[in-house]
């Protein structure tokens, strides 16, 4: 029997989930949100990402939303980082295959407190919805053939990085203050995208990728930007 009660013959932790579930519940919180921000597998104290989605969501229904919300802020960082790892091949249509998976996650995240595949193999379920993304988004390249990388290091002057982080500060924002997927799927489009809100010159913009209006595209801005400045106020 699961932590949480889940039958045994549909999804279970697997050994090394149960055994970082066990180490961390000797930490203090603080010691557990250091643990938590570790993205080397061979570093000390490293928790995988499937058991981090685990103590999130019991720390959640456990009532201790801060410390939910914290070591969320993690995970999404180390999720981000992973998922445009795998892209970056992409190029230009990284940042939307990365939306599209991350959406996902963030709504599996937020409204499933049961164990469920992100709790069994993080990496291959996130690659999962990269792939799905991908039939959804480019169907006219359906027989291109496809090869999902490892996360490497880039030598950027940290761009990659700082990119990374924003992404998964907005991505903790989004979680927290919309409540559907795709009001947050709009979110990091228009807030964490380099895509202007209309191009009439160009062949990219957010007029033609999401399929709505200049004004109402506009008056969304307006709103999340308003949502991000009372988050930062919450903060800080």
């Amino acid at each position: 029997m699961s932590e949480d009660g889940s039958d045994p013959e549909e999804l279970f932790h697997p050994a090394f989930v149960v055994r970082a579930l066990e180490w961390a519940e000797q930490l203090t919180p603080e010691e557990l949100l250091a643990a938590a921000k570790i993205d080397q597998v061979s570093a000390s104290g490293y928790i995988p990402k499937a058991a981090l989605v685990r103590l999130v969501r019991r720390h959640r229904v456990e009532g201790a939303k801060e410390l939910s919300d914290r070591l969320s802020h993690a995970l999404i960082m180390r999720a981000y980082a992973f998922a445009h790892a795998v892209c970056r091949k992409f190029g230009n249509e990284q940042r939307e295959l990365v939306h599209e998976a991350m959406t996902a996650f963030l709504d599996d995240l937020a409204k499933k407190d049961s164990i469920d595949w992100w709790e069994i193999t993080f990496d291959r379920e996130l690659k999962n919805r990269i792939k799905d993304a991908y039939r959804r988004l480019f169907k006219r390249h359906r027989d291109r053939s496809v090869t999902f990388g490892e996360e490497h290091e880039r030598s950027d002057g940290g761009k990659h990085a700082a990119r990374v982080a924003r992404d998964a500060s907005l991505a903790a924002i989004a979680e927290k203050y919309l409540k559907t997927p795709e009001r947050r799927r709009l979110f990091m489009l228009i807030m964490s995208g380099d895509l202007p809100i209309e191009a009439p010159d160009g062949t990219e913009d957010l007029v033609r990728l999401t399929g709505k209006a200049k004004s109402t595209l506009a008056g969304l801005k307006q709103q999340f930007t308003r949502i991000i400045q009372d988050a930062l106020e919450e903060k800080g």
